[in-house]
């Protein structure tokens, strides 16, 4: 029999440990991002392929295949429709912007007179910095410095896709590993906190589904209003990409300001460039009403937090740590939640789950908590109504 440590030594060895993790943490930080993306890919895809695989009865391996190549073919495929026509487009943006510039400069006067004090705007404009449309044309430099970008980048793609596909495949055995570690007096903790956590970013997804519904049927239904082309592809294009907060809505807008420039309403009689101040205050009037009214509320409600609280989360987090952290803040400040509540029970001496509950299969391979009015003493009911002891592992 191996002889136990010491106290002292186990404490160092503790305190070794710690050290050495965060030094990792530190010298890895560039690796943090891309992992971030990979997981919240995987979270995504997850319900997909659980529903899938429960509805056909495929071995999940196949079906996980299935389900990562259909959705990298239609990344693939977007990619391949859109991005070759934003440099052109882009260009004939600036050059637009260029004659409207020189319309403004001749219609100007020189000077205005103020209070008796005269005031020159001849060279209001001649300071304004000059953008060059040649950047944006699809020749040979812009080529070259696509690629040698698309080269710099292609580690860290393929770091994103291998661990996705891993994530989604394997989950279930790194949960289990991951679970593991706990102590046998503290298995059903550890395992209550991660069914409880993994719940909060299941309530984040079907309220992140609900706004990104009711952004496009907004953005739709106001695109329609003002005459806009294309209505109907906006408010889809608008619900899609609003899970990248403030990223993507503003990639729409912009789409949609072009589109506006350039064919005008179908029945207002306005200047193109009006119009396009008018497309441009519409979707920026939705993006305010989410952030500020829907947000808030949605999220609250599915994760009962303050919708102050998760207003001033999402605008801090863009303005401190960007889009992806902005994108997971809410979920992350949920789960904080349930450690910290459990934290605080158990440094009081308090019981953290006072009521009964149930750790029953879900019927897509996962298992979950629910509350169960049948609980009886210390063992629980699931659905199916077999008794489960609290420690009982639930493959």
């Amino acid at each position: 029999m191996s002889k136990s440590w010491s106290k002292t030594t186990r404490y160092f060895v503790l305190g070794i440990v710690i050290i050495l993790l965060v030094w990792f943490l530190v010298a890895a930080n560039g690796l943090i991002g891309p992992l971030a993306i990979a997981a919240m890919l995987a979270y995504v895809l997850n319900p997909m392929v659980s529903l899938v695989n429960s509805r056909t009865k495929l071995p999940r391996n196949w079906v996980v295949l299935l389900v990562y190549l259909t959705s990298l073919a239609t990344i693939v495929t977007l990619g391949i429709i859109f991005v070759p026509i934003i440099p052109a487009q882009t260009a004939l943006f600036l050059e637009e912007l260029q004659i409207i510039q020189s319309e403004l400069e001749a219609a100007l006067p020189s000077a205005i007179s103020v209070a008796g004090f005269r005031i020159s705007l001849s060279g209001i404009f001649s300071g304004l910095p000059g953008v060059s449309t040649n950047f944006f044309r699809p020749d040979t430099d812009v080529i070259l410095l696509a690629l040698q970008a698309a080269t710099t980048n292609l580690g860290w793609i393929l770091v994103i896709l291998v661990t996705t596909y891993y994530l989604l495949q394997d989950w279930p055995i790194f949960r289990e590993w991951i679970l593991g570690w706990a102590p046998d007096e503290y298995e059903y903790d550890a395992r209550r906190l991660y069914y409880e956590i993994r719940n909060v970013w299941q309530r984040y997804l079907r309220g992140q589904l609900r706004l990104m519904f009711m952004v496009g049927v907004l953005t739709g239904l106001g695109s329609a209003a003002i005459g806009l082309p294309g209505a109907l592809a906006f408010g889809v294009l608008a619900g899609l990409f609003d899970v990248v907060l403030s990223v993507g809505p503003a990639i729409v807008m912009v789409v949609a300001a072009l589109v506006a420039l350039y064919s005008g309403s179908t029945f207002l009689v306005i200047h193109p460039v009006w119009f396009m101040v008018l497309v441009l205050a519409v979707f920026g009037g939705i993006q305010g009403i989410e952030n500020i009214w829907l947000r808030p509320r949605i999220m609250g409600q599915t994760l009962h937090i303050h919708p102050a609280v998760l207003f001033v989360a999402v605008i801090g987090s863009l303005a401190l740590g960007g889009v992806l952290v902005a994108l997971i803040i809410i979920p992350v400040l949920g789960s904080a939640g349930i450690l910290g509540r459990y934290l605080y029970c158990k440094i009081l001496d308090l019981e953290p789950w006072p009521d009964l509950t149930a750790v029953v299969d879900d019927g897509m391979g996962d298992a979950m908590v629910g509350r169960e009015e049948t609980a009886v003493s210390s063992t629980t009911t699931t659905k199916t109504g077999k008794l489960v002891q609290p420690k009982e592992h639930i493959r």
